[in-house]
């Protein structure tokens, strides 16, 4: 079965499955988890969890796109609950953090292990990415309707805020062998991320 389906098409041991796994991941890493841990936490022969997922690269890569929906579903819900534009791009920024610290520490991959699993993340990469860019299209068009955002491309400015968001992550993760993020790192980078969204949102207002 390599050809993974959404999360709202998987039938309920799929389902179950991912989420032992997302279990096991987020108290050891990807890399210490083995196949036969996941299959014996749920009781399954490893012959049976090989008959959904071929490989730890194809279950990692579920969990990775169950987070996704999950994200996406919980910051679009956001938008239609908050009316400050300001408010709402400055959420947007703090949960993306936390959602990919999440992710990190899933994986607690050494940056080796990193560049050989990406490739197969590609398309999960650019699905998300794309998702990502229409949210905050969606949050400066209603900036700009409320007349506190000033911004002659939507689609051009919504690439550069994501972009910048990925260096300040970037530079912190880009000096480490492990991908995993500690709490007194995640502080820092929430304090930088929150000042730099701030100095973007003054900016949309002058633009």
């Amino acid at each position: 079965m390599n050809n993974i389906k959404s999360v709202s098409e998987k039938s309920d041991k799929v389902l179950m499955i991912i989420e032992a796994s997302q279990k096991r991941f987020g108290l050891f890493g990807i890399e210490k988890t083995s196949m036969r841990e996941i299959a014996d936490d749920l009781k399954l022969s490893k012959a049976s969890l090989y008959y959904y997922f071929p490989d730890k690269a194809s279950l990692y890569k579920a969990v990775v796109e169950k987070e996704q929906i999950e994200f996406i579903a919980k910051i679009s819900e956001r938008i239609f609950s908050i009316h400050e534009p300001e408010q709402l791009l400055l959420e947007y920024a703090n949960s993306r953090l936390s959602y990919f610290r999440t992710l990190l520490n899933l994986s607690r991959l050494r940056l080796e292990a990193y560049s050989d699993l990406k490739p197969a993340f590609r398309d999960t990469i650019q699905l998300f990415k794309e998702k990502e860019k229409e949210i905050i299209k969606k949050i400066f068009e209603k900036g700009i309707s409320s007349g506190v955002f000033h911004i002659n491309d939507i689609d051009q400015t919504a690439s550069l805020f994501l972009d910048l968001l990925k260096g300040l992550r970037s530079t912190l993760v880009s000096e480490k062998k492990t991908l995993f993020i500690e709490q007194d790192e995640y502080d820092l980078l929430l304090e930088k991320t929150i000042a730099f969204t701030d100095f973007f949102i003054k900016g949309l207002k002058f633009i």
